[in-house]
């Protein structure tokens, strides 16, 4: 009896991490956007706010590139490196998948700051590039 729940906990094992290995072979195979952002670091626009401004667009099975246009982008931020990501502003590409926000440095220490796009119409999260703002 004992080897009969042996090999039945090691056969539904096998059969838990195969499902879940596909699962993830399934989610990580779906093509991501691309985000094209300036250094928001260049941009400061008043005593603590830079502008951040990117592009979102959408890779063809062609080759070619599509606008992101009138959809969400997430503003993500985070104060310290084992913090977790927070949704701090949603905003809209244009037609041309343009989007344009204003972001903030604290006084003190250093937030961390990060552009996403939530999975949608065949394509998996995409995140920007991660920003780091401070005063010295």
């Amino acid at each position: 009896m004992r080897i009969f729940r042996a090999v039945l906990a090691a056969f539904v094992a096998a059969l838990l991490m195969t499902g879940a290995l596909s699962t993830v072979a399934t989610a990580s195979s779906l093509p991501e956007r691309i985000i094209d952002e300036q250094p928001p670091g260049d941009k400061q626009v008043s005593y603590n706010a830079f502008k951040l401004k990117g592009t979102v667009m959408e890779p063809q099975a062609d080759g070619t590139l599509l606008p992101y246009a009138d959809q969400q982008v997430k503003i993500l931020k985070k104060k310290c490196g084992t913090c977790k990501w927070r949704t701090v502003k949603k905003i809209k590409t244009d037609e041309s998948g343009v989007f344009k926000t204003r972001i903030y440095a604290p006084e003190k220490g250093r937030w961390k700051w990060r552009s996403k796009v939530d999975h949608s119409n065949g394509y998996a999260n995409t995140k920007g590039k991660v920003w780091t703002l401070y005063f010295k």
